[in-house]
């Protein structure tokens, strides 16, 4: 099993990542609809909405693990 801090190390590096992906598929989601416009991509800001709610979870479990390992 891995040791506490190589958990927090990774799950940091979770919530980081999923804080790119989100950022990114905002931006490409603007830029998409600005140029294609929202009727034909209204379901298009569905992707950076997972992307958003999966960063939020990451960071809450985070939140929890360094709480519970008393950081």
């Amino acid at each position: 099993m891995m040791d506490q801090e190589r958990i927090l190390k990774v799950t940091k590096a979770a919530e980081k990542f999923w804080l790119f992906v989100t950022i990114i598929t905002v931006c490409g989601t603007v830029w998409i609809i600005y140029t294609e416009g929202f009727e034909d991509n209204k379901f298009l800001p569905l992707i950076p909405s997972l992307a958003g709610i999966w960063y939020t979870i990451r960071r809450i479990f985070r939140k929890r693990l360094e709480r519970d390992l008393g950081k």
